[in-house]
């Protein structure tokens, strides 16, 4: 029965991928020369409360005003950001938010911590940034929801904030990167931005950036949120690069207007990638499924000040999949470019079984990857792998 099942789900998939859906090959794959591989080098392991998970839903790396580097981190159970000194892994404190009153951030989703006394905090219920000190007391407000809309949710970003989508500064406005949960969106594509800019002098809210003509025009259909999030990162020059899922290459512009350049930032055996031949609305889950599961798709940029490179995300396809393989368990392969996107290697780590890969970040000791323990309770720990460049 299985094994029917299977083969129907690899028939819809090949008919689904067979009309007229948006194919996006890999042009230079099995080219590509590798001069560097990422190996772990090493560990950090923070001692956590009882009242602490891992998998944290939000991490931030922040330097306080002695050149300390911290890591700081959501607490969702207590709805507090803790404090840690990263190099020796010290609990230093905690900023715990009030639920209700005027100081209330009912439920925080993600934060940026500027200075002590000037942490942007997303008040998830209420889709809004909260300007809030060190005592969690809130000074200011910015709604972004706009009640009176019915339909606020088909033409505005949604956030799904992680670490390697984080809230970012850039010329005093706060950028909050988004997406479109809903294929349907893009139909109207041409006026749906998904990266929302708070002018933090002003906090008026400005809305940038298009998702690819040429991968979400013409009604191509991608199945959703899997798949429709973009991944941002910084360069060095203060451009804005894009990761799409569905491309090999990367979308650069600035933060502030739709302009973009295209590089290519793919991987050496990445294979190609598309969409489903099936109209957005009603998409059947097995399809969607199958589209994010049974092929190769990026995900995570990183840049790294410290070696002067960007790390790449490639998760790869298992195409015997089906609804009943768990959404983490797709390889991972990192692959690494230099800071003019030359390909320099890919490594490919493990799967999201055993890294936590959303939960990434970058320090003077290389980068980091929360790594989930053999016990699935076991939360006395958070735990990174430590990840350097080694020569071939």
């Amino acid at each position: 029965m299985k094994s029917c099942y299977c083969y129907l789900l690899a028939l819809l998939l090949v008919t689904a991928c067979s009309g007229n859906g948006r194919s996006v090959k890999n042009e230079f794959r099995g080219k590509l020369v590798a001069t560097k591989q990422l190996v772990e080098t090493g560990e950090k392991k923070f001692r956590l409360d009882t009242d602490t998970k891992v998998k944290p839903p939000y991490i931030q790396i922040y330097t306080d005003d002695a050149g300390d580097c911290l890591l700081t981190f959501l607490n969702n159970r207590k709805n507090a950001i803790y404090f840690y000194r990263y190099s020796d892994t010290t609990y230093l404190k905690q900023i715990a938010f009030e639920r209700e009153g005027a100081d209330a951030i009912m439920s925080a989703g993600a934060y940026y911590v500027k200075s002590p006394d000037s942490i942007y905090v997303f008040n998830r219920p209420l889709i809004e940034i909260a300007l809030a000190d060190s005592s969690g007391h809130v000074h200011n407000r910015v709604t972004l929801l706009d009640k009176e809309d019915k339909e606020w949710a088909l033409h505005n970003p949604q956030y799904l904030f992680s670490p390697v989508v984080p809230l970012m500064l850039i010329e005093n406005h706060l950028i909050l990167p988004g997406m479109s949960p809903f294929p349907e969106n893009l139909a109207d594509r041409e006026n749906f931005r998904f990266t929302t800019c708070i002018d933090l002098a002003t906090n008026k809210a400005e809305y940038h950036h298009l998702y690819p003509e040429e991968l979400f025009g013409n009604g191509y259909n991608w199945g959703g949120d899997l798949i429709l999030q973009p991944y941002p990162a910084i360069s060095p020059e203060g451009k804005m690069v894009h990761s799409f899922t569905c491309s090999h290459d990367l979308y650069i512009s600035d933060w502030k207007n739709e302009a973009e350049t295209k590089v290519y930032g793919g991987g050496n055996t990445a294979g190609t990638i598309r969409s489903i031949d099936h109209e957005a609305k009603g998409t059947p889950d097995e399809l969607v499924y199958a589209c994010y599961m049974q092929q190769d798709l990026y995900a995570a940029l990183i840049y790294d000040p410290f070696r002067k490179v960007y790390y790449r995300y490639l998760q790869r396809g298992l195409p015997d999949a089906d609804l009943k393989t768990p959404l983490d368990s797709k390889p991972l392969t990192i692959i690494v470019m230099d800071d003019q996107f030359r390909y320099l290697g890919e490594t490919e780590i493990g799967t999201g079984q055993e890294w936590n890969w959303t939960n990434s970040f970058v320090t003077a000791e290389g980068l980091n990857i929360e790594h989930i323990g053999d016990e699935p309770e076991d939360d006395d720990f958070l735990t990174f792998g430590l990840f350097n460049l080694k020569d071939l």
